[in-house]
This record gives C-alpha cells, sequence and structure tokens, in this order.
C-alpha cells in the first residue's frame, strides 16, 4: 500500500510540474526512513523538535534524480 501510495504522489508531482516533494519522518522511525531512501528521498539538513526529546527530520525527493535522461542521439549511429 506504501509504495502505490508514494508512486500517486510521484505522479502527482510530475502532473503539477513540481520537481521537489518534501516530507518529515520522524527520526527514530527507522523503518519509515527505509522505505522513503529505497524509493529515492534523502535527508536535506533541516529538522525539527518531536515529542519526548526526539526530531523529525525532513526528507527531500528529487523527480529529476528518478528519471534517468535520454541518451542523445546521434545521427548516422543505429
Amino acid at each position: 500500500m506504501g509504495s502505490r501510495l508514494h508512486a500517486h504522489f510521484v505522479r502527482y508531482l510530475e502532473d503539477v510540474s513540481i520537481p521537489t516533494g518534501l516530507l518529515e519522518v520522524w527520526k527514530r522511525n527507522s523503518r519509515a526512513r527505509a522505505f522513503y531512501t529505497r524509493h529515492g528521498r534523502k535527508p536535506d539538513g533541516e529538522s525539527r523538535a518531536g515529542p519526548d526529546s526526539s526530531r523529525y527530520i525532513c526528507l527531500r525527493l528529487e523527480l529529476m534524480t528518478l528519471r534517468a535522461p535520454a541518451s542523445p542521439s546521434h545521427p548516422g549511429q543505429s
């Protein structure tokens, strides 16, 4: 379910031409952080205070890094 929701979010960003997606995750939630990392999100260095002296960290998703650029075509080559 999480992967489908993430895919819908990415499609939404593409549809409305937003190149970057941000979210906050509880720093000590290693399972969520691993999920988002597998889907291309990276910490951007920002954080804020959370409950019980924990932190929320901001994860950034750059759509340009998800889509590999097409190879330029070279005339005369097959």
